[in-house]
């Protein structure tokens, strides 16, 4: 996914709750889905490439629980 995908997605996210913040978190194993909140997020030069093309990373914070079921079937998962 590319960051303005995210953004896309984050923006939606805010529209559908009347424009408040919402809560991001991470979804993990689909098997024996947990979710966890976001700890960080950096941005890094992946120096693997000719470009040096720009990496986002999010670090897993704190397990929150087992990921919804709700989430879970819209996942896919």
């Amino acid at each position: 996914m590319k960051a303005k995908e995210l953004i896309e997605e984050l923006e939606y996210a805010i529209s559908v709750n009347d424009g408040n913040d919402v809560e991001v978190r991470l979804a993990q194993q689909p098997k024996w889905a947990f979710e966890y909140s976001i700890d960080q997020v950096v941005t890094i030069e992946d120096e693997n490439t000719d470009e040096k093309e720009k990496i986002v990373y999010l670090a897993e914070g704190s397990q929150i629980g087992y990921l919804p079921e709700l989430a879970s079937s819209e996942l896919g998962w």
